[in-house]
């Protein structure tokens, strides 16, 4: 039986996960609706993939009666959208961040919990053969300290250069490598952030930070620094994260390669799988047998990720002190 499958969300992630679902040739699935609050774009992509569509999501639920939903939509614009489907025992894959704000993360997440569906975060580097590769070097490893950085310019779309509606770009972009840090090493404490601006000043209705930093003390006792900046024009950017042990250096550059040094000497890896289909590829098999067990991002997993740039948030605007992550 196919497994039915319906998007919230038709723009430019929607789509991307419909290429990713049209990868996978060793499931049977049957997109069986698609919502959108713009309807013409809602319209567009049914008619392309042959399915119902909508401007309410509930009423697609309703109607269409889908297994999963993948939902695709700025962080600003979560609703109801995984409570609904909660509520009426749809699985749900949704792209980072969860939210934009921890209380709706968290309020989202208990919908999820109480319902006991299946739900995962699309943090697809976790999926990544180099991060293996980087995790298995780590393991029992002693690492006093990390960096991790994510540089380059402002995205595309109107949304991102707006505080409310993106969270700004850690919370939004720089999520990756936080997520990453805990991946690798741990739950945190806390964290103390800095942050700067005025460098961007040609942009209307930007509010975001240029550049922040925000260092992580974890629970084990080992510190991480992670650089968010969004201000480059042309100049080559920089995405990854390095750690540094006593007889271990670890350097990963983002969807690209890692690099292991050690006192008996160097090996690299590039990076070679396909992380995205991965990652959509272990959500569709927990559904299909009802083992969620392979999702190495789930719910509530994304849920404390997301804390950790909201607390550096936090710490920004009082002054710099460190905050309890979740606070």
């Amino acid at each position: 039986m196919a497994l039915r499958v319906a998007l919230v969300g038709a723009g430019g992630i929607g789509n991307y996960h419909v290429s990713q679902l049209n990868k996978l040739r060793d499931h049977e699935i049957r997109i069986v609706g698609v919502a959108d609050v713009a309807e013409d774009r809602a319209t567009q992509m049914g008619q392309r993939l042959g399915c119902g569509s909508y401007t309410d999501h509930v009423a697609m639920y309703e109607k269409e009666r889908p297994d999963a939903v993948f939902i695709g939509i700025p962080p600003f614009a979560h609703t109801d959208q995984e409570i609904a489907a909660a509520q009426r025992g749809i699985a749900i894959f949704v792209q980072k961040p969860p939210a934009v704000n921890l209380a709706k993360a968290l309020e989202i997440q208990a919908a999820i919990e109480g319902a006991g569906v299946i739900a995962a975060v699309g943090h697809q580097d976790r999926y990544l053969d180099v991060v293996a590769e980087a995790r298995s070097a780590l393991d029992g490893a002693a690492v006093p300290l990390a960096m991790g950085y994510w540089m380059g310019s402002v995205a595309r779309v109107p949304w991102w250069r707006v505080r409310s509606e993106s969270g700004g770009q850690a919370v939004e972009q720089t999520i990756h490598i936080f997520d990453l840090a805990r991946y690798l090493f741990g739950d945190v404490e806390t964290v103390q952030a800095s942050a700067n601006a005025g460098w961007i000043t040609d942009l209307p209705g930007y509010d975001v930070d240029d550049s922040s930093v925000m260092t992580m003390r974890f629970r084990n006792g080992m510190i991480c620094s992670i650089f968010s900046a969004c201000y480059f024009d042309g100049a080559p950017g920089k995405a990854g994260l390095d750690a540094f042990g006593r007889s271990l250096r670890v350097e990963y550059v983002l969807r690209r390669s890692v690099r292991i040094m050690t006192n008996a000497g160097t090996r690299e890896m590039n990076h070679r799988n396909d992380e995205d289909l991965e990652c959509v590829r272990t959500f569709v098999d927990a559904v299909t047998s009802g083992d969620p067990s392979a999702i190495r991002s789930p719910y509530a997993d994304a849920v404390r990720s997301l804390a950790l740039p909201l607390a550096g948030q936090r710490s920004i605007e009082n002054g710099g002190c460190a905050v309890p992550v979740g606070a």
